[in-house]
C-alpha cells in the first residue's frame, strides 16, 4: 500500500507544502530584521503587524495541508 502522502495526487500538496514553509522562514527572517531595529517607526510597526499575520497564515495553510496528508507539521 502506498503511504498516504506519496501518493501521485499528492505531489501538488507536497510541492505547496515546501512552497508554504520556505514562504513562513522567509516570513520569520524579516520579522527578526525588523525586531532586531532598536525602535519602529510607525510605518514599521506596520509592516511588523503585517509580516506576522501573513506567517499566521501560512501556518495555518502548512498545518491544514499537512493534516490533509496524514502528517506531522
Amino acid at each position: 500500500m502506498i503511504p498516504q502522502s506519496d501518493a501521485p495526487g499528492n505531489q501538488d500538496a507536497l510541492s505547496r507544502l515546501q512552497a508554504l514553509k520556505e514562504e513562513h522562514r522567509v516570513l520569520d527572517l524579516q520579522i527578526k530584521e525588523l525586531d532586531a531595529k532598536p525602535w519602529l517607526s510607525p510605518d514599521d510597526q506596520v509592516e511588523m503587524a503585517r509580516l506576522k499575520k501573513l506567517k499566521l497564515r501560512k501556518k495555518d495553510e502548512i498545518f491544514t495541508i499537512s493534516s490533509s496528508l496524514g502528517m506531522d507539521t
